[in-house]
């Protein structure tokens, strides 16, 4: 199985096309990003341009205003300018959260009342650009991606605002708190989680509606603003684009394990996988190999586990589709995170079993058991790898089980149609008089 390339066309990516929106519905919509969508080579990327082609088939218009490296994007703006009526590209250099160490910077920024992250986020050039945008043209309403944009967004805004919540990022922050052991770093990561709930709670004061990507976490984000529109927009795949690939007689197992190494819960997940969960799984299906894939593997992080027997990291792959097919078993051992996860959506969307953790599988409504097998202990889940393993039927059955609740829950016409009564709704609100509950950031 062979991932498709990334189709420009809304009807050739599962999309069905509908005609221009009656006027109940918002036709001109900006859309800001941190990324360009393109290459969707990771989970916000993905999210985001999933988004934007059930936008486009649904009729909207839409300006993209996003933070971009003409170095990562050349040769992927004329499939997003075909999505989006207009783009403008703004250079911005982002620091990964998680990545990047940046002592100096987090240090001096102790003091300040932003999230480390919202400092990275501003850019006088966004703000400049959004209000001539607001001014120059017609816009119906604002769609924001993830809530470190919303400070280049001027005070007092007349359009109505949705914020597309990816995850909650004071939650990863809290559940990082559990596994760090430097007393510095709690420290640091407990002042941050602090700013960054107050920051998400202001995000949902600035929207007009909100968006989450589970019932669970439209349930933690009421608690931050009971008052507040949130509506489900589940993360999808495209399920055209994935092929059931079966195993064949005699081929090898294989354990997989993927997800962009630069993200810190990803690398938790395999620093316990290989020092709690492996060992234990080594006395149970002794000599099975474990690949690791993801791009920008640390070379230290590397160099930890090279003691570590029949562990393959892999790092960057041109076509995870291919990775993905030729495991027997995909893992997803997460200890820290938010959202939901789309490694487990793609590896279902190929019919294969997974393994996870409760929190790797949180906001998924597969069913433990039939559809996924969760396990939180170490020894539980080598022994669900094993019986795995051992069990080509119910290998091939889960997996099938996986496939069809993709296919119902978590495609691209499900988004769509979740997509279409958000923004209905959100017209209906803005035809009476649009006063948000906040319109000011404090810088």
């Amino acid at each position: 199985m062979t991932l498709a390339s990334s189709p420009t066309d809304c009807e050739s990516t599962g999309f069905q096309r509908r005609d221009p929106p009656r006027k109940v519905v918002p036709t001109r919509l900006l859309f800001l990003s941190q990324f360009c969508p393109m290459p969707a080579n990771n989970g916000t990327k993905i999210r985001t341009w999933a988004l934007l082609r059930a936008l486009a088939a649904e009729g909207h218009e839409i300006t993209l205003l996003t933070f971009a490296d003409p170095r990562e994007v050349n040769g992927h703006f004329a499939a997003v300018e075909q999505i989006c009526r207009h783009v403008e590209w703004l250079p911005h250099a982002l620091k990964s959260l998680s990545s990047s160490k940046d002592y100096l910077g987090r240090f001096t920024h102790l003091f300040s009342r932003l999230p480390y992250g919202v400092r990275g986020a501003r850019s006088i050039m966004m703000e400049q650009r959004i209000r001539a945008l607001l001014q120059d043209q017609k816009i119906d309403a604002i769609v924001c991606e993830q809530t470190d944009l919303l400070v280049n967004l001027p005070a007092g805004l007349l359009v109505p605002l949705v914020v597309d919540h990816h995850d909650l990022q004071h939650v990863i922050l809290r559940r990082y708190l559990k596994f760090e052991r430097n007393p510095v770093k709690r420290l640091y990561a407990w002042g941050e989680s602090r700013k960054v709930r107050a920051w998400e709670q202001l995000a949902c004061q600035r929207a007009a509606i909100a968006i989450a990507c589970s019932e669970h976490d439209r349930a933690l984000l009421a608690k931050l603003c009971p008052a507040l529109p949130i509506a489900v927009v589940p993360n999808v795949v495209d399920t055209g684009a994935y092929v059931v690939n079966g195993e064949t007689d005699g081929e090898l197992f294989r354990v997989l394990f993927q997800g962009a190494m630069d993200w810190y819960p990803n690398r938790d997940a395999v620093e316990f996988f290989v020092s709690a969960i492996l060992p234990k799984l080594r006395a149970l299906a002794p000599r099975i190999p474990v690949t690791v894939a993801g791009r920008n593997l640390p070379e230290n992080f590397r160099d930890r586990f090279t003691k570590a027997s029949e562990v393959e990291f892999i790092g960057m792959v041109p076509d995870m589709g291919a990775e993905i097919a030729r495991a027997s078993v995909c893992i997803v051992p997460l200890r820290i995170g938010s959202g939901t996860r789309l490694k487990i959506l793609e590896a279902a969307a190929m019919g294969k079993p997974i393994v996870s953790t409760r929190i790797g599988a949180e906001g998924l409504d597969f069913v433990d058991g039939e559809e996924i097998v969760l396990a939180d202990e170490p020894w539980e889940f080598a022994r669900a790898i094993a019986d795995l393993l051992a069990n080509p039927a119910r290998r091939r059955t889960m997996g099938l089980a996986a496939r069809r609740r993709v296919e119902t829950q978590y495609s691209l016409p499900a988004l769509q149609s979740t997509l279409r009564e958000v923004l209905a709704q959100l017209m209906a609100m803005s035809s009476m008089e649009f006063t948000p509950a906040s319109s000011e950031v404090r810088r």
